[in-house]
C-alpha cells in the first residue's frame, strides 16, 4: 500500500506511520519490524489463481463476514508488522478502516508466487499463529492446485488438510472449494 518514492527505507516506521503513506500499486508493500520492505507483484498464474478462488468463496461467505483481497493487516505484535495477505476472511467492520486489525481476521490465505515459498510456509505462518489469526491456507497453484489448510492450536499451526481438487472446511464457516483448473480457467 505504501509508496516506492515516499519511504525512506534508512529508517523504520510505525504502523500508523506506515497506513499514512501514499498507495502505490507497482509493487506489494509490507512493514517487517519496523522497516518497509517490497517485493515484486503477482505473475499471471498468481493472479489466476486468486481470481479463481475469489469467485469459489465469495458467494460463500456469511453475513457479517468479507472476503478481501490484498488488504494490509497490523498483526498487532511487540514489533511494527503489516503483511499483505493474498486474500482474508475477517469481521465486515474491517471494512471501514485504513489497515485490518489481525484480530479481526479468521483466515488468511496465501498464494505461492516464485521466490515467495519460503515466506508464505515458514514466516508468515509463525508471524499469523503469533497474532492469534484462527485460520491460514497456503496455496500452491503449480499443477496439481494444492491447498494447505492449518488451524490454530495453543499458538501454533497445525495442518488440518491438504488438499487437490475438491475441499471443504468448517471453519471460519462453511467453505468448499474445487482447485480444479485454477490457475487456468474459472
Amino acid at each position: 500500500m505504501t509508496g516506492a518514492l515516499f519511504y525512506d527505507p534508512r529508517r523504520y516506521y510505525t504502523v500508523e506511520e506506515f497506513a499514512a503513506l501514499p498507495e502505490d500499486t507497482s509493487a506489494r508493500y509490507e512493514l517487517q519490524d519496523g522497516v518497509v520492505v517490497m517485493s515484486p507483484r503477482p505473475t499471471p498464474l498468481h493472479s489466476r489463481t486468486k481470481t479463481g478462488l475469489i469467485a469459489l468463496l465469495d458467494s460463500q461467505i456469511p453475513e457479517g463476514l468479507v472476503l478481501l483481497n490484498e488488504v494490509d493487516v497490523d498483526l498487532q505484535l511487540s514489533s511494527p508488522v503489516v503483511r499483505v495477505p493474498d486474500l482474508v476472511i475477517a469481521r465486515e467492520s474491517v471494512v471501514a478502516a485504513r489497515i485490518a486489525k489481525a484480530a479481526d481476521v479468521l483466515l488468511a490465505i496465501e498464494i505461492v508466487s516464485p521466490g515467495s515459498g519460503h515466506m508464505d510456509t515458514a514466516i508468515k505462518p509463525m508471524e499469523y499463529a503469533d497474532a492469534g489469526i484462527p485460520h491460514y491456507w497456503v496455496i500452491d497453484p503449480n499443477p496439481p492446485v494444492t491447498a494447505t489448510v492449518y488451524h490454530l492450536i495453543d499458538g501454533a499451526y497445525e495442518e488440518s488438510q491438504r488438499a487437490e481438487g475438491r475441499f471443504t472446511v468448517s471453519e471460519p464457516c462453511p467453505l468448499t472449494a474445487d482447485l480444479d483448473g485454477l490457475g487456468t480457467r474459472l
